[in-house]
């Protein structure tokens, strides 16, 4: 597996060129990490990812509960991050099973995970693969019914050239601008039982913290959904978050 590249040269409408210009195409793997529209799902609550400023929106740093749309895609922070121009507010297209979606994502948030390990990966890894993140809704749409169950989908995408929403950004953007004070732009998942630091059983769907890392209960094993940026901890007990 690898990325490919190519060059190219208001909510929910089309203000950029034909569909048929694409940025940037891959394959990987894609997870959730916030829901506006079921704030309570999968047994816990999004009240606090929810709150998190997007990586599109490094001056005035809009929270996802402010552009309130679950079709904000979160995409690889370090590439995102080069150029915020290029790809903010872009159209995604995502394919689950040889299924292309038509659900109107755009890029609008950077994923840590994404970003993380080797781009060429086909092997999912909680700590570094690549791949999009989406709200809760996008994914259980994506997947079928499975977003809670599986927690990740192997998926391909594109980004295309044609703006679909307007985030009125000017060239890069230095991290530090949209990390401090953020929540995780990233939900991941992984098998097996937590590290030391967890309870030493679950009850399916259960939530807690194990260190800076949000888990849940999945089949009777701790499972990593969430790693808080770095400066931030998790707190919250059953109901957990960073901060």
């Amino acid at each position: 597996m690898k990325l490919q590249y190519t060059t190219a040269a208001g909510l929910f409408f089309a203000l950029g060129p034909s569909a048929d210009s694409s940025i940037v195409s891959g394959e990987g793997f894609g997870t959730y990490y916030y829901d506006i529209e079921q704030v309570d799902a999968c047994g816990t609550s999004f009240e606090y990812h929810n709150q998190g400023g997007v990586m599109c929106s490094p001056q005035t740093l809009q929270t996802l509960d402010q552009l309130h749309t679950n079709y904000i895609v979160a995409m690889n922070n370090s590439q995102l991050g080069y150029d915020l121009s290029q790809y903010c507010g872009k159209k995604v297209i995502v394919t689950v099973n040889g299924k292309q979606s038509d659900i109107p994502l755009f890029i609008g948030d950077g994923c840590q995970r994404c970003g993380t390990g080797s781009s060429a990966s086909d092997v999912w890894n909680a700590q570094g693969a690549p791949g999009l993140d989406f709200s809760y809704s996008v994914l259980d749409e994506l997947t079928g019914g499975s977003a809670c169950s599986s927690g990740h989908a192997a998926i391909s995408w594109e980004i295309l050239d044609e703006t679909v929403h307007d985030f009125s950004t000017v060239g890069s953007s230095d991290s530090s601008e949209w990390s401090q004070g953020s929540t995780p732009t990233t939900m991941v998942t992984s098998a097996g039982p937590s590290a030391a630091g967890g309870y030493s059983s679950c009850e399916d769907n259960a939530w807690q913290c194990n260190g800076n890392v949000i888990e849940q209960c999945i089949n009777s094993a701790w499972t990593a959904r969430v790693s808080c940026f770095a400066g931030s901890t998790c707190q919250g007990g059953t109901n957990p978050y960073c901060t």
